[in-house]
């Protein structure tokens, strides 16, 4: 039994009711679409040598991004 469950079970609740496969579909749909967010849209680069050099072509600013560990801050 994994532990949601043992925990439901330890407080008197009944288990939870199975999905059906409609059920999930529209759950899955709902949890997985969003929205494209305005970050998605730009044209980020990898390679700092060709972000540079793209930079400099356009004549636009060069926005980089270092740091050290997960970028979430789950270290």
């Amino acid at each position: 039994m994994s532990c949601p469950l043992l925990l439901l079970a330890l407080l008197g609740a009944p288990p939870p009711e199975a999905l059906t496969p409609a059920e999930f579909g529209d759950l899955h749909a709902t949890l997985t679409s969003c929205s494209a967010e305005k970050w998605q849209s730009i044209p980020w680069k990898v390679d700092l040598l060709e972000a540079r050099s793209l930079a400099r072509r356009e004549g636009k600013p060069l926005f980089l991004w270092s740091m050290n560990g997960h970028p979430l801050g789950c270290t």
